[in-house]
């Protein structure tokens, strides 16, 4: 894929992996945003970042992913900003923490943020993509997550788990036409998210956690180069592998045991 000059959306690019992938886009691949993320405050700061510092057109669309009305406005807006190439589909929301703890309203938010709002715009975008023939394309920002299940954050695991077979499953029905779907699949990434879960701070002399720009670049590589599933980092990969080949029951206890010190160094 080539990005030069051609409008490109990223979803949760207030923040973490899609303020990075923003920024790659815009400096390295000489893209023009379309940013969509919940606090257009920080949309508004990185459009005027990347504007100052690249011959980029950034347009900002403040909008919730968990509403509907949201998430049809931001297909009308974004197409009628221009001509659209690609779509980078990374907002997501988690939770970390013991299933029971949370609340069935914050499910629901997760569920339509991760899940819902993701297969309403890639079902709006693949014909949109198809008819313009430009071989614009979508990634789907799954997670690791997805590929194996993942105590502490089981509903989480379980919205990833859905998109990376959803994503795959679209590759195959959408061969030969104008348009790629690209599944990109990270493990950690020092975000504010995994601050906030205390997951960083578990995790900070370790090699779980991976760097946000180093992460994004690996993503928009993968993006590029249409791949179908893309694990990034050497351990994340092995971790794949090896996941593939291990009991996934006793996979998932060794992740549970360190996601059950992680929460219990957050105890004071």
């Amino acid at each position: 894929m080539n990005f030069a000059g051609r409008w490109v959306i990223v979803t949760g690019a207030s923040s973490g992996l899609g303020r990075e992938m923003a920024r790659i886009l815009a400096r390295e691949r000489g893209a023009n945003l379309i940013l969509v993320a919940r606090r257009g405050d920080r949309l508004r700061e990185l459009a005027t970042e990347l504007e100052a510092a690249t011959h980029a057109s950034v347009r900002v669309l403040e909008a919730d992913l968990s509403r509907e009305a949201d998430v049809e406005r931001v297909f009308t807006e974004s197409t009628a900003i221009g001509e659209i190439y690609g779509v980078v589909l990374n907002a997501g929301v988690t939770h970390f923490g013991e299933h029971l703890e949370l609340s069935w309203s914050a499910f629901q938010a997760m569920l339509a943020t991760n899940v819902t709002s993701v297969v309403r715009l890639t079902t709006l975008f693949v014909p949109y993509l198809i008819e313009k023939k430009r071989e614009g394309g979508i990634l789907l920002v799954a997670s690791m997550a997805g590929l194996m299940p993942v105590p502490y954050q089981s509903a989480y695991s379980g919205t990833k788990a859905f998109l990376t077979h959803f994503a795959r499953g679209l590759w195959h029905e959408l061969r030969g036409k104008p348009v790629s779907i690209t599944t990109f699949a990270p493990g950690g990434i020092a975000t504010e998210l995994t601050e906030s879960t205390g997951l960083g701070q578990h995790f900070k002399n370790g090699i779980a956690i991976m760097g946000a720009e180093a992460c994004a670049r690996s993503a928009l590589n993968a993006f590029a180069k249409r791949k179908y599933l893309h694990v990034p980092g050497i351990f994340n990969q092995l971790g794949a592998l090896f996941a593939r080949f291990l009991p996934q029951r006793l996979f998932a206890a060794a992740i549970g045991a360190e996601y059950r010190k992680a929460l219990a160094s957050l105890k004071p």
